[in-house]
């Protein structure tokens, strides 16, 4: 067996499983044209010639109709996963057997099913083995499958429905507002919009059902595909198989080559171990010590705390209860039980996230990190600081050479202008701290200085020219004032 996509046959959960089928559905949508989209448009529009108001009733045969263009897009597919090389000959044979393998069930009373994209490969593909006949085989073969991620498909299939009806109201709501736009009072009436344009809205549909049911069928193959592989190991069988086919081919006569070496130089003769005959008492003793050893257990003598008297098992009397009553007695007790568990999970939930909101935060962490780096202890001093911007400066790391700018600027205030600010104060903090107390040229550097490094830390956006050299000067001018 041949798999040609690469990455498809590996275990996966069941959400890239699904995904795996958008891999399939790309690469054999050009063969969807033939053999799926030209009968469903053929189909479709042959019923709009139906007479009067009966071609309404192509919707409901379009849609009657699901599974078994669902069989033509499953038989492309499952050649072509095989077969990367297949050719238009070979996808038409058998195509008639798959088309009505298991069709009636599935166009009846099988195909409201959330299952059916993952099942009807168990239907048709598995038919041989199942001699088609016994459904409990397909009860247990459904039971199994589930266990490697065919559930998926369930939330699949909602996904499908979902998709179709966004994508078609999305579509209407377009045109009617491009129409609208064009001309002025074009949608007078939305009935009437639908009545007038019912034949363009169900090209829309029959547009739409051919590719997300395509994608929907190629999904639900990836997950059986899936499935095998988890339940099965379905792909180391198929890498041996493959490995057992190029062994026979390339190397079977290697193989009898070394085969009669083998035989050759093997030796003829062989000695086997000496026997002596020994006595059933032997074994018996042998049998006894085992059994006598402490490994086996015994009897001990014990005490322990128990009633005077053992209790007597009373005998209650059958109570004959009405079946509704019974019923209506096992429904409120499972409601209750699922109320006190939605409760306690509930409980549960809510505590994660206190906890998570108050006690899980790391400790120390502000809104602010130059100023907190200034408030800790030992941080370094203000020329350490400024050391540091001016070489980020000349490595071109603006960010950090502004950010050690500021919190040498920061730092040189307190230091040389006695000036405290909280440890929970930020950047705009200290600018109004330094503005209210001093209103001088320095100020006004330091608030420049400010300004630049939150624009460039919270806005992106990069300092004048000459800024950087001016906080510098102002970094320097405090420590010489200060001598």
């Amino acid at each position: 067996m041949n798999f040609p996509f690469e990455g498809i046959v590996r275990r996966k959960n069941a959400r890239e499983a699904a995904d795996s089928g958008l891999l399939i559905w790309r690469e054999n949508f050009i063969f969807f044209l033939p053999f799926f989209a030209v009968p469903l448009w053929i189909c479709a529009f042959s019923l709009r010639l139906l007479p009067g108001k009966t071609q309404y009733l192509s919707w409901l045969i379009i849609w009657f109709l699901k599974p078994l263009f669902d069989r033509i897009i499953l038989h492309i597919i499952s050649i072509r996963f095989f077969e990367n090389g297949a050719s238009m000959k070979r996808l038409c044979m058998g195509l008639g057997k798959t088309i009505v393998r298991g069709l009636a069930g599935d166009l009846l009373w099988r195909r409201f099913s959330p299952m059916r994209a993952a099942m009807i490969p168990v239907r048709v593909l598995e038919y041989d083995s199942m001699s088609g006949k016994k459904n409990h085989m397909i009860r247990d073969r459904r039971k199994l499958l589930e266990k490697g991620g065919i559930g998926y498909c369930s939330l699949l299939s909602l996904w499908g429905i979902f998709l179709e009806i966004v994508l078609l109201i999305g579509e209407l709501l377009f045109f009617t507002m491009m129409a609208e736009l064009i001309r002025k009072g074009f949608v007078t009436s939305f009935i009437d919009l639908l009545r007038d344009a019912e034949i363009y809205i169900f090209a829309l549909w029959c547009f739409n059902y051919m590719l997300v049911e395509t994608i929907y069928v190629c999904m639900g193959f990836g997950l059986y595909i899936n499935s095998r592989i988890e339940v099965e190991g379905w792909d180391i069988e198929i890498m041996f198989r493959n490995f057992a086919k190029k062994l026979k081919a390339k190397n079977m006569n290697s193989l009898l080559i070394v085969f009669c070496a083998i035989c050759l130089f093997l030796p003829v003769k062989t000695f086997a171990d000496d026997w002596k005959p020994v006595s059933e008492t032997a074994h018996f003793e042998k049998l006894q010590n085992i059994l006598d050893s402490p490994d086996f257990g015994g009897e001990k003598d014990s005490w322990g705390i128990r009633l005077k008297k053992p209790l007597k098992q009373r005998d209650f009397p059958e109570m004959n209860m009405n079946p509704m009553l019974e019923k209506l007695r096992r429904i409120l007790a499972f409601a209750l039980r699922f109320v006190l568990v939605a409760l306690i999970a509930a409980f549960l939930i809510l505590i994660l996230l206190y906890l998570r909101k108050y006690k899980w935060e790391k400790k120390g962490k502000t809104a602010a990190p130059i100023i907190n780096a200034v408030h800790k202890k030992n941080a370094g001093s203000p020329e350490l600081f400024l050391k540091k911007a001016l070489d980020c400066f000349e490595h071109g790391n603006f960010r950090f050479a502004w950010g050690y700018c500021t919190a040498a600027a920061i730092m040189s205030f307190q230091l040389y202008r006695g000036i405290i600010f909280p440890p929970n104060a930020t950047e705009s903090d200290c600018a109004n701290i330094v503005s209210s107390i001093t209103a001088n040229d320095e100020a006004d550097e330091f608030c420049n200085v400010i300004k630049y490094w939150v624009n460039l830390a919270y806005a992106g956006r990069l300092p004048p020219e000459g800024s950087f050299e001016k906080a510098v000067t102002l970094c320097n001018s405090l420590r010489a004032a200060n001598g």
